[in-house]
C-alpha cells in the first residue's frame, strides 16, 4: 500500500470511511487542502464543509461528506480525519 494514499474519516459515533483513494480535498479553517499520495507530513485543524475523495478507479464516482470542522493528520501516506460529523453528499 506504500503506492497509494489511505484516508479514514472518524466521528465519535462510528468511522465513516476507511479506503484506499487516489486524492482528497478537504476544507481546512483557513482553506481547501489538496492531498494527494506522499504529501509531506502535516496535521491541520479542519473547518466546516464539503471533504471530497476521489476514488482510485478512475470509473468510480467521487465520495462527499459534509464535515463540521476537527483535526486531519497526514503521515506516511496515511490521512486521518476526526471530524465532528460527516455526512454523505450526493
Amino acid at each position: 500500500m506504500a503506492d497509494t494514499l489511505h484516508c479514514t474519516i472518524t466521528t465519535p459515533e462510528a468511522q465513516v470511511f476507511d479506503a484506499a483513494v487516489a486524492s482528497v480535498t478537504l476544507p481546512s479553517h483557513d482553506g481547501r487542502i489538496g492531498v494527494l499520495k506522499s504529501h509531506a507530513p502535516m496535521m491541520v485543524e479542519l473547518g466546516e464543509g464539503e471533504l471530497s475523495i476521489e476514488p482510485t478507479d478512475r470509473h468510480e464516482a467521487r465520495t462527499r461528506y459534509a464535515i463540521q470542522g476537527g483535526f486531519a493528520q497526514i503521515k506516511s501516506n496515511q490521512l486521518v480525519v476526526l471530524t465532528a460529523a460527516a455526512e454523505p453528499r450526493a
